[in-house]
């Protein structure tokens, strides 16, 4: 069993990242079903070096360009994967008007107006509301990680409540499409139990709050749109819970 989870980490670690795996460790669609659970687990530990990234960088530079160095370094980490994810989701769900419509836009490697505008509103609010935290003296060593983590525990919450929509068996995502229950569920918040003491509480009740609503809207509009989920709408899902949390957590301060 333990090893079992050892190789589902690593699934998930390189599927979601462009970091390598340790020698031994087998790929497979299991391990990578296994592995969603482990979403937030590669969030958490990826915003640790996000972390590192902007302390060093903010010897040497000021707050605005040690944020903007800092995620630079995330795109590179994770292949800017899900901010693909964001922009193939508001070129299809814009550009589309019937099902096999928004899932062929989504496909697409070209990127549409939408997705554009998508990506530069959520890149330039990331850059500068991290920029204001980390300036009145938040802690990157717990706001990285935790807004990493916490935006992918949301986003992979999707699976709760929908089915895969993609029928194309090729799929990259496709392995991920198995039921995510309370025993996953659980696995994948244990990363944030250690961050949730030192948040003040009305910033953490905010945050549920807003994350729960954002996930109710998301989840119906993937519903409306294309009966389901792809991994496009995963990785927008991210994107969006992470804007979202950072907002909360500016507002809150």
């Amino acid at each position: 069993m333990v090893r079992d989870q050892w190789h589902a980490f690593f699934n998930s670690w390189v599927f979601f990242t462009r970091l390598p795996a340790p020698r031994g460790v087998r790929f497979n669609d299991r391990y990578l079903n296994l592995g969603s659970r482990y979403f937030s687990w590669v969030g958490v530990l990826l915003g640790l070096m996000l972390a590192a990234v902007y302390s060093l960088g903010a010897l040497w530079w000021p707050p605005a360009v040690a944020t903007a160095v800092a995620l630079g370094v995330s795109l590179l980490l994770t292949g800017a994967f899900h901010e693909d994810g964001l922009a193939d989701l508001f070129d299809g769900f814009g550009g589309g008007f019937t099902r096999d419509r928004v899932l062929a836009i989504m496909k697409d490697s070209r990127l549409g107006t939408y997705g554009a505008a998508a990506l530069f509103i959520t890149v330039v609010l990331r850059w500068q509301v991290l920029t204001e935290l980390l300036t009145r003296d938040v802690s990157a060593w717990l706001l990285l990680p935790f807004i990493h983590g916490w935006s992918r525990f949301w986003a992979i919450s999707t699976l709760w409540t929908l089915p895969y929509a993609d029928s194309q068996q090729a799929s990259k995502s496709k392995p991920l499409a198995q039921a995510f229950g309370p025993a996953a569920s659980l696995v994948a918040f244990v990363p944030l139990l250690g961050l949730l003491p030192f948040l003040p509480l009305e910033m953490l009740a905010a945050a549920t709050l807003m994350a729960l609503c954002v996930r109710t809207v998301l989840v119906r509009w993937f519903k409306r749109r294309i009966q389901g989920y792809t991994g496009d709408c995963l990785g927008g899902a991210q994107q969006l819970q992470e804007v979202t949390v950072l907002l909360v957590w500016l507002a809150v301060a």
